[in-house]
């Protein structure tokens, strides 16, 4: 195994992710792939429905570097046994929206999406491009492709993408579950797992925008997998951080 370099981009088959609490079923469904599941410890400080979500308590680097909310100390031991290089947040990651957006940017590569004012500040001092978006939930409402394709229900995310020549799909709203939420987001309910490979926690066929997605898909050369006869859900992503070293 071998960490992953970019972030939100493996290379090979995500074989460890850092994943929230969801159903047996979607677990099953994610481990089918050969992926170990690190949990997300909860977060009491944030809205119950978010509570587990890794995008909003873990922000991965790349190359094994970590930055997770504070309340974190479990997940924080069992990275740092792992050999990654672990940071806690200063300012936690709580309270209403958009303080529980701290760690929810989605970085392509050297891209960064998100609403920047209310990111930590080690993530602000990366040195790549910020796209400056309102959404403070970049990391949910984006649908990582490739370095270069990203798929969003979100216009903001969809103009600045325009703007700096990155693919964009933009898809209509709601079908994606979210408990207490009129509806999730697709970044929250989708996952890259090799460079080409990408799963959907539920069934894609019943968002009223598959159509486009299907064919997206395929244009960028991205195969997808999902989880038949299960509800679309928003389960907060995954963040994968180790891949297999060779096929």
């Amino acid at each position: 195994m071998s960490f992953i370099k970019r972030a939100n981009l493996p290379e090979l088959p995500v074989i460890t992710a850092i994943i929230g609490k969801t159903d047996e079923e979607l677990i099953s469904f994610i481990k089918s792939f050969g992926i170990e599941i690190i949990p997300v410890d909860e977060n009491r400080f944030v809205e119950p429905s978010i509570s587990f979500h890794a995008d909003i308590n873990a922000f991965y680097f790349g190359r094994g570097k970590i930055l997770l909310d504070k309340s974190q100390i479990l997940l924080f031991n069992t990275l740092i046994e792992r050999g990654m290089k672990v940071m806690l947040t200063e300012s936690g990651v709580s309270g209403a929206y958009p303080d529980d957006c701290r760690l929810n940017l989605a970085l392509l590569s050297d891209k960064l999406i998100g609403r920047i004012d209310v990111a930590d500040k080690r993530i602000k001092e990366l040195p790549c491009r910020t796209l400056n978006v309102r959404q403070g939930y970049a990391k949910c409402s984006t649908c990582i492709v490739n370095e270069n394709a990203v798929i969003t229900d979100d216009p903001s995310i969809e103009k600045i993408c325009n703007k700096n020549g990155i693919d964009v799909l933009l898809i209509e709203k709601g079908d994606i579950h979210l408990p207490g939420h009129e509806y999730g987001f697709i970044g929250g309910a989708s996952a890259l797992i090799s460079k080409d490979h990408m799963i959907f926690f539920g069934d894609i066929t019943e968002h009223r925008s598959f159509a486009k997605i299907d064919r997206f898909l395929k244009n960028q050369g991205c195969r997808y997998s999902y989880l038949k006869n299960h509800v679309l859900t928003d389960i907060g992503g995954i963040v994968a951080v180790e891949e297999l070293k060779s096929r």
